[in-house]
């Protein structure tokens, strides 16, 4: 087990959007955490990382990568703080402050971290450094809605560019 913590207030987030998505994948979800000892999560509880990131990736084998990456977009919907932002900047700065508040003990050089740059009036870069484990759909809709919901852009696509050496993951929006 790793030292990295997820608050419950995380996997419970999951859960809601996945439920959004459909009330069966809500279920399937709580029985994937419970399957990897996350059972009757509690906003206030502190879980493993190795746990909770071992049961993201077996719902993404479960359900598929686009119900995922449904389910990051539903998270962000359901985000106060983030859709109360209007700016891409602010909204994504907002992402990421909650991403270190809702982890404990995360190194981000070992643990990994998201990084986002603007690189035309309509499209932004996001990346993955590190040691990056979470699924890269959950990231992918999470980003195509922030910019949906702190913009004028009724679309997103997602486009693939390939990873710096330094990189995990890495792709674009276009809008």
């Amino acid at each position: 087990m790793s030292t990295s913590k997820i608050t419950g207030t995380n996997v419970l987030a999951f859960i809601k959007s996945t439920g959004e998505v459909s009330p069966v994948f809500a279920n399937k979800a709580r029985e994937i955490f419970a399957d990897h000892g996350i059972s009757d999560p509690t906003e206030d509880e502190w879980y493993d990382a190795d746990d909770y990131l071992d049961a993201l990736f077996a719902f993404v084998d479960e359900v598929g990568e686009m119900s995922v990456q449904q389910a990051g977009r539903e998270m962000v919907r359901v985000n106060e703080p983030i859709m109360e932002t209007d700016s891409i900047d602010d909204g994504m700065e907002t992402f990421a402050a909650q991403h270190k508040g809702t982890h404990k003990n995360w190194d981000y050089e070992s643990d990994g971290r998201v990084e986002y740059e603007q690189i035309s009036p309509t499209a932004y870069r996001i990346s993955t450094t590190g040691g990056y484990r979470h699924p890269e759909a959950l990231l992918r809709g999470a980003s195509q809605e922030v910019v949906i919901q702190t913009s004028d852009a009724s679309h997103v696509d997602i486009e693939e560019t390939e990873p710096q050496p330094d990189e995990v993951h890495a792709f674009e929006l276009h809008w």
